[in-house]
């Protein structure tokens, strides 16, 4: 994941590498759950639940995991520009021998990916904007028995969200999958073109880059895809702040549209919800 240290109030964007090693940010409120686990306590079903959220699984490049999604279609995915680029600029190794895997109905899939068709924010993504860090590939054969997520735009701030990464390295249960509900707590735009940053009061670990940022409840609609952190103590957990934070990008404009582009099909625009059905972050399910 890219990360960044912030030293100003404002959401600072592209600050290039934090100081030491630490791969995480850890918000105090830590409420990442299994899918089992998160299922148990709202009250669903967890094979309806694990079903749900099928859609999810990694790209895998030179040995570098990152979270990413079928979208819109079964042979689509979505994930972060720097799942294909490293902090230079450079490729991850050969870019055709990226594969998509994935567990669908206890089959794993290891599907290689369209490379040719591969649409990125930006090839030097972390020297850039973080609303450049998209990316959007096709695979060469679709995924049976995997609904893909449908896209959407985001609540305001302070709207409920979940975050569903396939891993997050250092959590307690690195390896499968977890889900967190949380909440927008900032949102800024660098201008009228591009996407959106949303900073976001879930955790987060390595291989989560490229987690879909989705709206509660029974819709599997991706909202966002988580990108980076911002610390001056990544290393330790604390409360959100502007100085203590995740944040992703909304799937709108350049991003949005290279995933119309992707799937040939028309994406309906949603309505925003009205700012007085906003949640505060407390109410989120913790």
């Amino acid at each position: 994941m890219r990360h960044g240290l912030v030293f100003a109030i404002s959401l600072i964007c592209g600050l290039g590498s934090a100081i030491g090693a630490a791969g995480a940010v850890t918000i105090s409120s830590d409420a990442r759950l299994t899918l089992p686990e998160f299922a148990a306590r709202t009250g669903q079903d967890p094979a309806l639940f694990e079903s749900r959220y099928a859609a999810t699984g990694m790209v895998v490049c030179s040995g570098v995991y990152s979270t990413a999604q079928l979208t819109v279609r079964n042979d689509v995915v979505t994930t972060a520009a720097h799942a294909f680029y490293d902090a230079d600029g450079n490729p991850r190794g050969d870019l055709s021998t990226c594969t998509f895997n994935i567990l669908v109905n206890g089959r794993q899939e290891t599907i290689p990916l369209d490379v040719q068709s591969l649409r990125v924010g930006s090839r030097n993504p972390y020297s850039v904007a973080p609303v450049f860090d998209w990316a959007v590939v096709r695979l060469v054969r679709a995924v049976p028995d995997a609904r893909p997520y449908a896209v959407g735009e985001p609540g305001p701030v302070g709207m409920p969200i979940v975050m569903l990464a396939h891993r997050h390295r250092g959590w307690i249960h690195d390896g499968l999958k977890a889900i967190e509900a949380c909440a927008i707590r900032i949102e800024r735009r660098i201008d009228t073109k591009n996407p959106r940053e949303l900073a976001i009061d879930c955790s987060a670990g390595e291989g989560a880059s490229g987690s879909a940022i989705m709206s509660p409840g029974q819709a599997t609609t991706m909202v966002g895809i988580y990108v980076g952190w911002r610390s001056t103590h990544p290393d330790r957990p604390g409360p959100f702040s502007t100085t203590h934070m995740n944040f992703g990008v909304a799937v709108e404009g350049p991003f949005r549209n290279a995933i119309a582009a992707m799937t040939e099909e028309p994406l309906i625009e949603a309505t925003r919800p009205p700012e007085h059905a906003a949640a505060t972050p407390a109410a989120v399910l913790h």
